[in-house]
């Protein structure tokens, strides 16, 4: 019988960037805290089949595979900050936008934290497991080469990547179901030759400086929604991207985001938490082995519903 293990972030640093600027300019409280990841976890953990461990992933390694995504100006640039005052850094910012996250030394450090739950969680894919939840924060999905933003700073979701294929993976799937588009997962992953992106946001794009983007290679397939959509189009939409990425892929990394359900305040869209039942029931039928890593969703009151209805789906999808 299935089950799924959560790995749980040692989150050090501690605090929440305390603000971030939206698309005009204008502070937005920072939710990005320890009450989000306790919510999503309690759901996890209403059901009987989810397990958690701690992310125990050595040092050397989390060092080793930040320098396989980002650049080494980058990371170094991240290491001399001292301050524990959050502040922006325009020069870390994305190509063509401006700077919208602060950045202290709690947060990097809490960011590193992120990236070893994520390689934690992929490591344990290597060792057989089929379902594994890297409950990480922040986000890291933005997160670029060479670059920071939308609460981002370090990419979990490619390192989660980039370990599966360290260990062998001849063929890795991506599928980011956050509500904004994977800028820096995108730029990450287009070099990897055995990676495949599929992304379903939303329109316009916030986090690039053009309201669409095009499909960096041809193994990336973007799918935006001018309007919300409807739950029944959404997952027809999801549906399509997984039987495209369950031809060749040996495990697919999940960029999990419940900022599409109702009520986010980064969000726009007014899905429920059921949606997330339908989606883990289609993970789970694709047969492979699941890594998910944690990206957006701030609706604090709705996130333990979404993550166990996410839980109920993939594994209960499983026994089918």
């Amino acid at each position: 019988m299935s089950e799924l293990l959560l790995v749980e972030q040692r989150r050090a640093g501690g605090a929440a960037a305390p603000w971030v600027l939206d698309e005009r300019g204008r502070r937005m409280p920072g939710c990005d805290h320890e009450r989000r990841r306790a919510e999503v976890g309690a759901g996890l953990m209403r059901h009987a089949r989810v397990h958690a461990f701690a992310a125990d992933a050595a040092d050397e390694e989390v060092a080793r595979t930040l320098r396989r995504l980002h650049e080494r100006g980058y990371l170094e640039a991240l290491g001399r900050v001292r301050s524990p005052e959050p502040a922006l850094m325009p020069e870390l910012a994305a190509p063509g936008l401006a700077a919208d996250t602060p950045v202290c030394a709690g947060l990097i450090r809490a960011a590193r934290e992120g990236v070893r739950t994520a390689v934690s969680a992929a490591r344990r894919i290597v060792i057989g497991e089929r379902f594994v939840y890297a409950l990480c924060g922040p986000p890291g999905h933005h997160a670029g080469p060479s670059w920071l933003g939308g609460l981002c700073y370090l990419n979990n979701a490619a390192a989660a990547t980039q370990t599966l294929r360290d260990a062998g993976a001849r063929a890795v799937g991506v599928l980011d179901l956050d509500l904004h588009y994977p800028n820096g997962t995108s730029a990450i992953v287009a070099s990897m030759e055995d990676v495949s992106l599929h992304s379903l946001h939303a329109w316009p794009v916030v986090n690039a400086p053009s309201p669409s983007v095009p499909p960096r290679t041809h193994r990336e397939r973007l799918v935006a929604f001018r309007d919300p959509p409807d739950a029944g189009s959404y997952v027809d939409a999801l549906a399509a991207s997984l039987d495209a990425l369950a031809r060749s892929a040996e495990a697919l990394v999940v960029s999990l985001g419940y900022d599409t359900v109702a009520g986010d305040p980064h969000g726009s869209w007014s899905f429920s938490p059921s949606i997330f039942a339908a989606i883990g029931r289609l993970l789970a039928a694709t047969r492979l082995p699941v890594c998910v890593v944690q990206e957006g969703g701030y609706a604090l009151d709705t996130l333990a519903c979404c993550s166990y209805a996410f839980a109920v789906g993939l594994l209960d999808g499983a026994r089918a």
